[in-house]
């Protein structure tokens, strides 16, 4: 048995009108029409049905939510630390370089003012 919520488009694509609700009105709208069906002595076994439908993709949405933002804190934490690496090698690079570089620079003699000789 399909359940079908009434559209305000003239019923021509009852599909993409619930579709552009929210959960949360999805479930209001179905909760309205649980209560109409109540009162007219309906069969509401298909509402119930959709509600427990909707309250486990609410859950599973929340769920993926938590999922992606740990996914996006654990990015987010090794980008900084790989950057963290990067820098110290760097820095180690460098310090290599600059101690290879004035390790084989020798003074020259002419840097060097001559010595005074006292008499």
């Amino acid at each position: 048995m399909t359940l079908q919520l009434p559209t305000q488009n003239n019923g021509t694509h009852p599909q993409k009108a619930t579709d552009s609700f929210t959960i949360s009105q999805q479930k209001e709208r179905l909760e309205n029409l649980l209560y109409q069906k109540v009162q007219q002595g309906e069969d509401i076994s298909p509402c119930i049905e959709a509600l427990y439908y909707l309250a486990s993709k609410q859950t599973t949405e929340d769920q993926l939510q938590v999922m992606w933002a740990e996914v996006a804190r654990e990015r987010s934490a090794f980008n900084s630390l790989q950057r963290v690496i990067i820098t110290a090698f760097a820095i180690l690079g460098m310090i290599a370089f600059f101690n290879g570089a004035f390790a084989r620079v020798k003074p020259s003699a002419a840097a060097n003012p001559p010595a005074v000789q006292a008499h």
